[in-house]
Order: C-alpha cells, then sequence, then structure tokens
C-alpha cells in the first residue's frame, strides 16, 4: 500500500481496515472503529465507500494483491522448485495474516458479510492473472512445469488443464493451511513435511513427475 504521506483519505480508511482486521479480526470492522483508526470520521467511510460492505470487500481485494506480491518470484530453471518456493510463501502469508487470508477466501466473514468470489474453472487464464493473480502465478509456475515435463498430466496448450492441475495443487495447500490455521496440525510447522510435504510430493508424481527429479527439486526448495 502506498506511505502514509502519499494517501487519501479512502487509502487511509482502507489501510485503516486492513490493520484492524490483522490485530484483532473480524469483529473489529465496524464503522466507528476503522474511521477512528484512520483519523477520520464515519461519513467520509460512507463517502468513499458507501458502507461497511464495500470497505469489506475492498480490504479482501487489497488481501489478494498483497498475497500475489507474497507469492510471485522470479522464475529459475527448476520450475517444481519454484512450485515449492512458491507453496512455502503461500504459507507464511496465511500463518502471518491468518484473518486477512480467512476473509480472501470466505472461511470468515464481518458482519456475516462475505468477499465476494467468482469461479475460476469458468474463466480465462486472462481473467484470472487480472483478477485473482497469486492463482495467476500458479498458474505460470504449472504451465512451466507442463512445458519442461516434469507435470505431464493434460496438455500445456490446453488452458483448461493447466487451471485444473493448478486447482489441485491450490486445494492440497489451502487445505493444508486451514487445519493447520484450526490447531489440527499443531502450531510448530512440524506437520509441513510429513504432511504437506507428502501429500504435494504424491500429488507432483501422479501428475507425472519422477521420484528423483521431484527428490531434487525439494533439496532446491529447502523442504528436505
Amino acid at each position: 500500500m502506498s506511505s502514509p504521506a502519499d494517501r487519501t483519505v479512502r487509502d487511509q480508511l482502507l489501510h485503516a481496515a486492513v490493520g484492524l482486521l490483522d490485530d484483532h479480526g473480524p469483529d473489529a470492522m465496524q464503522t466507528r472503529k476503522v474511521s477512528s483508526a484512520a483519523g477520520t470520521t464515519t461519513m467520509a467511510l460512507y463517502t468513499h465507500f458507501g458502507g461497511m460492505r464495500t470497505l469489506i470487500a475492498e480490504v479482501a481485494e487489497e488481501g489478494r494483491k498483497q498475497f500475489a506480491v507474497a507469492v510471485t518470484m522470479p522464475d529459475t530453471n527448476d520450475p517444481v522448485a519454484d512450485l515449492l518456493i512458491c507453496g512455502v510463501a503461500y504459507r507464511k502469508f496465511a500463518i502471518e495474516r491468518p484473518h486477512l487470508y480467512r476473509l480472501m477466501f470466505g472461511s470468515t466473514s464481518a458482519h456475516g458479510i462475505n468477499a465476494p468470489a467468482r469461479n475460476l474453472l469458468t474463466m480465462t487464464v486472462d481473467e484470472i492473472r487480472a483478477e485473482y493473480a497469486a492463482f495467476g502465478q500458479l498458474l505460470h509456475i504449472v504451465h512451466r512445469s507442463m512445458l519442461a515435463g516434469r507435470i505431464t498430466a493434460g496438455s500445456a496448450d490446453d488452458a483448461q488443464a493447466v487451471i485444473a492441475t493448478a486447482a489441485q495443487l491450490w486445494t492440497t495447500i489451502h487445505g493444508f493451511v486451514m487445519l493447520e490455521l484450526a490447531d489440527y496440525f499443531g502450531s510448530d510447522g512440524s506437520a509441513v513435511g510429513p504432511v504437506l510435504g507428502a501429500t504435494v510430493g504424491n500429488l507432483l508424481v501422479a501428475l507425472g513427475d519422477t521420484p528423483d527429479e521431484l527428490a531434487g527439486s525439494l533439496g532446491t526448495a529447502g523442504w528436505l
């Protein structure tokens, strides 16, 4: 987000709302609390957002933007290692900012208001990259892995196959993260290797990677 000196009133309200959510959870997303944290009035919130429903949707959108930055990194010559490193960054964001993560993915709401979402499986690759850049990054890495012959299930020329394959990997890590956030796997990260690492590894082999190549990528990514 912009620096404090450059923020408009709208930016200040959005920044305040994200901060309250990160620090205190969805119950803090109240008109008066957000306005006070932004150093402005409740009228300003209604002027710029029309109410909390729109502001909450904007908070989720800001979260998606920050999430995309967090999981985007330069390409290397090992796309599967890049995929695994992306997964580490994904989990780190979710663990460090659980309230924002849950709001982004509809597993929590503020005052019964959920962030809007679209069906990714009915979207084009360009639409996904424009609206859900973090998943667009995953698509990019999966496509590279298919072109490199590390993922052989489906064709790299078939956009829907790329989307569906990326969705399988996303489902795996999202499911793990949500269970970890709920303390089903403890809070010390000890389940990352035996549960997440093993599951992702098994899925990648099922999608066409070889155990030897996968082991090399796991080592490069620091998963071993």
